[in-house]
């Protein structure tokens, strides 16, 4: 069952570096990005059936819970069901969370940024 954990690690841990990283450096992209997808109905059902699958899938292969490092691999999985449940029932409870709150902007960049190394620490050296 580690094994998984490390794996899946390995996998979310860059990628969830490179997107903070983007959400950080390239703010107003983002904002962009974001004002475009929320006039888009069939794009917000369809990432969040892709997080809702995603999420299960990580779950599928890892979902115990322990203070250690190969926790966060369940809290990602758990973390990816809700944001697809949520973009699928309240959509727009996502956007006015990232539009009216300007500090919810860098938290949504800082926040995979720093879970993605723990995750790279965890999949590549642990």
């Amino acid at each position: 069952m580690q094994n998984a954990a490390m794996w899946l690690a390995s996998i979310f841990g860059p990628l969830l570096v490179i997107v903070g990283l983007w959400k950080l450096l390239y703010s107003e992209t983002v904002e962009k990005v974001l004002n475009s997808v929320k006039n888009s109905q069939g794009l917000i059902y369809f990432s969040s059936v892709i997080y809702l699958w995603i999420g299960l899938t990580v779950l599928s292969q890892y979902d115990l819970w322990g203070w250690n490092g190969p926790m966060l691999v369940t809290l990602l999985g758990w973390v990816m069901v809700a944001r697809g449940i949520l973009g699928l029932f309240a959509p727009q409870m996502l956007f006015d969370m990232y539009f009216k709150n300007e500090h919810y902007n860098k938290l949504c960049g800082i926040v995979p940024l720093i879970w993605g190394i723990v995750l790279c620490w965890v999949g590549f050296f642990m």
